[in-house]
C-alpha cells in the first residue's frame, strides 16, 4: 500500500529528466538511449502500481468485510443477552435497522478508510517533497490555500453528520413500518380494518422524508469540492505564470522542471480530494457508529450473580416454587396495583398445574417470571 503510493510521484520526477537529458539535453539534439530507458522505467513503475492497486483492493475489502462482520455479530450477539422487556418497548423494525442498515451503513468506511487514509496521505507527502526537490517557491504557492480548504472541510463535515444521523432515523422508521405493516399480524389488521391506504400514505410520507434526507446527504459539500477541484486546477496556468517571474528574475527554472512540477501537482489534487472525503465520510460514519454502540453500551437488566450456581441433578431438579413473588412491570404507574401481589405456590416434577383466571389476571405474568423473562420486585422463585 505504502510502496505503491510512493511510486506515484515517481513518473514525473523521470518526466524531468526525460525533458532535460532525454529531449533537450545540453548537448544538442535528442538522447534516445537515455529517453528509452526512462521510459521504460516509467513503464515498469505504472504496471508495478497496477499490480499493487489490485493487490491493495482485495486485502483492504478482505479487512473490512471481516471487521463489518464481526460488528454485527456482536451487536445481535448483545441483543442475545437484553431482557424481554427491551423487546417489548422496542420496535423490531428499529432493531433490525440498527442491524442492518447502520451496520451496513459503515461498510464502505470500513472497506476503504485505512488503505485511503494511508495511501493518500503517503502519496500527498510524497507529491509534497518531490515539489519541494523541484522548486520550493512553485510548492509555496500551490499550498497557500490548503489550511483555508482543511477548516472549510470540517464545517461541512459536522453538517453532514447531522444529516446522516437523521436520515438514519427515517431509514429506521421505515424499517419499522415495513415490518409492522407487512408481517402476517400486521396485513391481517390493515385487510381487517381497511387501512391499505392509510397505511400506505403513512408509508409513502416517511419515503418523501428518507428522499429528502439523502438528496441532502448526498449534495452537502458538493460546492466545497467543487471550488476544490477548481483552485486545484488553476494552480497549474498559476504555476506557469509563477515560473515566468522566476525566470525573469533569474532564478534557473527549466521547461523539464515545470513539466514535472504540473504532474506532480496534478498527482497531489486526486489525493487531497481523497483525504479530504474520507475525513467526511468518519465524520458522517460517526453518527451510524454513534447508533451501533448505543445498542452495544446498553446493560441487559437481568444478570446473573457473580456467585451463581448451576442447579444440581438430584430428585428436587424440574420442581417449580413462587415464595412470596410480588411483580409490577416497568411501565406500572405509582399507586397501581402490582400485577402479583405476595404470590406463592410449588409445582412438583411431573406434576401437572393449571392457572385459571379472567384476562389480565398476571397468567403470562407467571409464565414468563418462570424462565426469568423478567426479575420479580419482590420474593422469589
Amino acid at each position: 500500500m505504502l510502496v505503491g503510493a510512493g511510486l506515484t510521484v515517481v513518473p514525473p520526477l523521470l518526466t524531468q529528466q526525460a525533458f532535460d537529458r532525454g529531449l533537450f539535453p545540453p548537448t544538442g539534439g535528442p538522447d534516445i538511449p537515455v529517453l528509452v530507458e526512462l521510459v521504460a522505467i516509467m513503464i515498469a513503475i505504472w504496471i508495478a502500481g497496477a499490480g499493487l492497486g489490485v493487490w491493495q483492493t482485495y486485502l483492504t475489502a478482505t479487512v473490512g468485510n471481516r471487521v463489518m462482520g464481526s460488528m454485527r455479530v456482536d451487536l445481535f450477539r448483545h441483543l442475545q443477552s437484553m431482557e424481554l422487556g427491551f423487546f417489548t418497548r422496542t420496535k423490531t423494525g428499529v432493531i433490525q435497522s440498527r442491524l442492518q442498515n447502520d451496520v451496513g451503513g459503515v461498510a464502505a468506511v470500513l472497506t476503504n478508510t485505512v488503505s485511503s487514509v494511508l495511501g493518500n496521505t503517503v502519496t500527498v507527502i510524497a507529491a509534497l517533497v518531490a515539489m519541494l526537490v523541484l522548486n520550493w517557491q512553485l510548492t509555496l504557492v500551490a499550498v497557500v490555500l490548503m489550511p483555508v480548504l482543511v477548516i472549510a472541510q470540517r464545517r461541512v463535515g459536522q453538517v453532514r453528520a447531522r444529516i446522516a444521523s437523521k436520515t438514519q432515523e427515517s431509514l429506521s422508521d421505515m424499517t419499522a413500518i415495513t415490518q409492522e405493516t407487512l408481517s402476517v399480524s400486521g396485513i391481517l389488521l390493515s385487510k381487517s380494518f381497511n387501512r391499505q391506504a392509510a397505511e400506505t400514505a403513512r408509508y409513502e410520507a416517511e419515503n418523501r422524508t428518507q428522499i429528502r434526507l439523502q438528496v441532502s446527504q448526498q449534495m452537502s459539500g458538493q460546492w466545497f469540492f467543487a471550488l476544490v477541484q477548481i483552485f486545484l486546477s488553476i494552480i497549474p496556468a498559476i504555476v506557469y505564470v509563477v515560473a515566468g517571474f522566476l525566470i525573469t528574475g533569474g532564478v534557473s527554472v527549466t521547461a523539464g522542471t515545470i513539466v514535472a512540477f504540473t504532474t506532480v501537482q496534478a498527482r497531489l489534487m486526486w489525493p487531497l480530494i481523497g483525504l479530504m472525503r474520507v475525513a467526511l465520510d468518519l465524520q458522517t460514519s460517526g453518527a451510524l457508529f454513534a447508533r451501533i454502540f448505543e445498542y452495544l453500551d446498553l446493560e441487559p437488566a437481568i444478570r446473573d450473580r457473580h456467585d451463581a450456581r448451576r442447579v444440581a441433578e438430584g430428585p428436587a431438579l424440574g420442581r417449580v416454587a413462587f415464595d412470596d413473588v410480588r411483580f409490577s412491570y416497568p411501565d406500572t404507574r405509582p399507586g397501581e396495583r402490582p400485577t402479583l401481589d405476595g404470590m406463592s405456590f410449588a409445582i412438583e416434577p411431573g406434576q401437572f398445574a393449571a392457572f385459571v383466571g379472567p384476562s389480565g389476571a398476571g397468567k403470562t405474568t407467571v409464565s414468563y417470571l418462570i424462565p426469568r423473562f423478567h426479575d420479580v420486585t419482590g420474593g422469589r422463585v
